[in-house]
């Protein structure tokens, strides 16, 4: 992952996208914020993305500590 500071660095968006197609781009503005810049359908992107996504991760929390589980027949039961 390449990261690029928009204060020391000036880049078009044509230049950022080009190097986002070969790889994920870690971009941070005059405020400190930090954005990724990938190409959608790379997965190895997206995995990175969502590992890094504090509401999915707790999201995946919440269903391990589900204690309660159905069975695949319970579930065809319940669905007739």
């Amino acid at each position: 992952m390449r990261t690029i500071d928009l204060v020391t660095e000036d880049q078009s968006v044509k230049s950022l996208l080009a190097l986002a197609r070969k790889e994920t781009v870690l971009l941070q503005d005059e405020n400190g914020d930090r954005f990724l810049l990938s190409l959608a359908d790379d997965f190895a992107g997206e995995v990175e993305l969502l590992r890094k996504n504090q509401e999915f991760l707790a999201f995946l929390d919440s269903c391990k500590k589900e204690a309660a589980t159905v069975s695949l027949d319970e579930v065809e039961k319940r669905l007739r």
